[in-house]
């Protein structure tokens, strides 16, 4: 149970979060919604034990493990992806540590005591319970699950973009497993193959989640209950997204009734206290009457936020017809191409998505555009009079934290736009009192504005707006659709979310098998001729057809049909099978092992677990024949390979 009992934080002269008073039950999964600097991240760090609230107190069981995803991580960059997920199991390394102190003991002095052989079952035993013998495959299993491959799970941290790295920290997170996970917009990075099966494993979590988050599918499909935080209030509710909304328009009408009815009460009594107060019999009539209104408990009526950002793009200057050309565009990493003899127009006045999984190249052929990344062969032309503005995926990350929000802005400003600057903040939702604020101290959406803000302070007549809607609330989406809509000049758009595109774009781009794709025509027309329901069910891998074929190839050691990037993976997969196997045959044989030394002892029998331990050692036996063989066949396949 998580108690909130009169909670309060305030910053400044503004209340975050206005006398809270909640209990959430143990193993809730709660959607917290919210606009942009509402309090939701603030929430978040009060639980994590982060941030002490001003006013109130706030309860967690004492022993209670807690995996706090927040926005601004801080990761060690050295180790290799699989094994800076797996050092979030500090129990589990700490056992293995023990384990293998004493199996080298063991190993020198050729037997060990009584009591340190039942401490090396007790440990074996730990070992198993905490996941030992698994954790090298649930962990691959999660990376798997958030997008990595198996080439990218042996990458340092370092080498990896800051989405990926948010990636690894929430792989860490979920491997460990704690009894409260705190996710702070957890889908930001996440392409929607990598969403779906996050949701999927928090339906499957047992423990309790507080999860904050601008998407509306996401908080639907993982959680349970909604709490909504607005004007430094909290309003819990057990049930779905959708329900939530309809019920909050039933309460907020009912609200308003009660309200109205209880006014014309007030009303009608003071109309009465008035005459009988102007009459000397009935003046002390009309006291009482006047005492009884004050004590009356007043219905308040919530107030609707209804402050939302509003703005307008510059008018864009004319460019020439033809805005960008390329002509057999290729880039390659260090060996793998990643886009590949690609060709692409954009002509003044389009507005065009750019849609495909994560990983296709849309995001490296846009920063070959802009000049950021070096192509590795083909050509890029401008048309007339381009000027570009960007917004890069990760624009909120890229702010310089000790510069305040005012002197951010006047950073490359025109001089005629200076004395507009605090009005142009103000129609992205900060006030006088905000632009004198550290950008450190803001929300990732409000970052995002900030960076939004950033655009208007130049005429551009092509912007590129790599995943715009990251950490901005579902009314300011909105607000920045209609103002895509009514810019006249020509916008690229990365994105992932359906009903932002929605009627946005006139043409639809897939990046695919190293290739661009035209669809003349919205995401709903590229979906439909594509023959899927939506943006999620595209971004789902083909798992079967095809590629059943090809694993069955790949597993024959038909060298024939793979080429040499699919035959270089296969010998990395199998080298990585053998390596595991190894290691799991020599737990194993360890296991068995401590078993028979302590079988071996003439008293065994007589203990009261003796079956139980007799029918593990059998077990254990069996586990290491089938990992022998399927170390086996890997060491034969990879053979044929070679």
């Amino acid at each position: 149970m998580i108690d909130f009992n009169n909670i309060s934080v305030v910053y400044g002269e503004r209340y975050v979060l206005d006398r809270i008073t909640l209990s959430l039950p143990a193993g809730e999964k709660v959607g917290i919604i919210g606009k942009n600097g509402g309090g939701k991240s603030t929430l978040l760090k009060i639980v994590a034990k982060q941030l002490t609230p001003d006013e109130g107190q706030f309860s967690l069981p004492s022993e209670t493990t807690i995996g706090y995803l927040h926005q601004d991580i801080d990761i060690d960059l050295s180790p290799q992806v699989i094994d800076a997920v797996k050092a979030s199991l500090k129990e589990l390394k700490e056992v293995e540590d023990k384990l293998n102190t004493l199996k080298k003991k063991a190993e020198n002095q050729g037997a060990l005591s009584d009591s340190e052989g039942m401490w090396l079952t007790e440990l074996e035993e730990r070992f198993r319970i905490l996941g030992g013998y698994t954790q090298d495959a649930e962990a691959e299993r999660i990376l798997k699950g958030l997008g990595f491959s198996p080439e990218d799970i042996e990458k340092k941290v370092g080498e990896l973009s800051g989405g990926w790295r948010m990636r690894v920290e929430l792989g860490k997170i979920l491997l460990a497993r704690p009894e409260l996970l705190l996710l702070d917009e957890p889908n930001n990075h996440l392409d929607m193959e990598s969403i779906i099966w996050l949701e999927s494993w928090l339906k499957n979590y047992e423990g309790t989640a507080l999860i904050v988050s601008h998407d509306a599918e996401f908080i639907e499909n993982a959680t349970s209950s909604v709490l909504e935080i607005t004007g430094g209030k909290a309003f819990f509710f057990k049930g779905s997204f959708a329900d939530y909304f309809q019920n909050k328009e039933i309460r907020r009408e009912n609200e308003l009734r009660t309200y109205q009815n209880q006014q014309k009460e007030i009303a009608d009594r003071q109309r009465t206290i008035d005459r009988f107060r102007a009459k000397a019999t009935k003046a002390r009539m009309a006291k009482s009457m006047e005492k009884q209104l004050q004590k009356m408990d007043r219905v308040e009526i919530e107030e609707e936020d209804s402050n939302k950002i509003r703005f307008r793009f510059q008018p864009p200057p004319r460019s020439g017809d033809i805005v960008l050309k390329a002509n057999e565009l290729s880039k390659s990493f260090d060996g793998l191409k990643v886009l590949d003899g690609v060709s692409f127009e954009l002509r003044r006045g389009e507005k065009v998505s750019l849609v495909g999984k994560n990983g296709e190249g849309k995001t490296t052929f846009i920063r070959m555009v802009i000049g950021e990344l070096e192509k590795s062969s083909g050509e890029i032309n401008y048309g007339h009079n381009v000027t570009i503005g960007y917004f890069a995926q990760d624009q909120d990350k890229l702010l310089d934290g000790d510069l305040t929000l005012l002197q951010f802005m006047e950073k490359d400003c025109p001089n005629e736009l200076r004395p507009r600057l605090r009005g142009i903040l103000g129609s992205f939702l900060f006030s006088n009192d905000d632009v004198e604020k550290k950008i450190k101290v803001l929300s990732g959406g409000e970052r995002s504005r900030l960076a939004m803000a950033k655009l208007l302070l130049k005429p551009f007549n092509l912007l590129i707006l790599d995943e715009p809607t990251n950490h901005l609330d579902i009314p300011s989406k909105e607000i920045l659709k209609q103002t895509i809509n009514q810019y006249e000049g020509t916008v690229l758009i990365v994105s992932h979310d359906r009903d932002f595109l929605r009627n946005l774009c006139v043409r639809t781009c897939e990046f695919s098998g190293k290739k661009i794709h035209n669809f003349l025509g919205d995401i709903d027309y590229f979906l439909e001729k594509k023959g899927k329901s939506d943006i999620r069910d595209f971004e789902k891998k083909e798992h079967r057809g095809n590629v059943q074929n090809d694993q069955e190839n790949k597993e024959s050691g038909d060298k024939t049909s793979l080429s040499q990037e699919e035959l270089f993976a296969l010998r990395k997969q199998l080298n990585r099978t053998i390596k595991y196997s190894e290691r799991t045959i020599e737990q194993l044989e360890g296991k068995i092992s401590a078993i028979e030394h302590s079988m071996s002892d003439p008293r065994f029998f007589d203990r009261t677990d003796s079956l139980k331990v007799a029918q593990e050692h059998s077990k254990l036996k069996k586990d290491l024949a089938a990992e022998t063989l399927k170390w086996e066949k890997a060491v034969e396949d990879i053979d044929r390979l070679n």
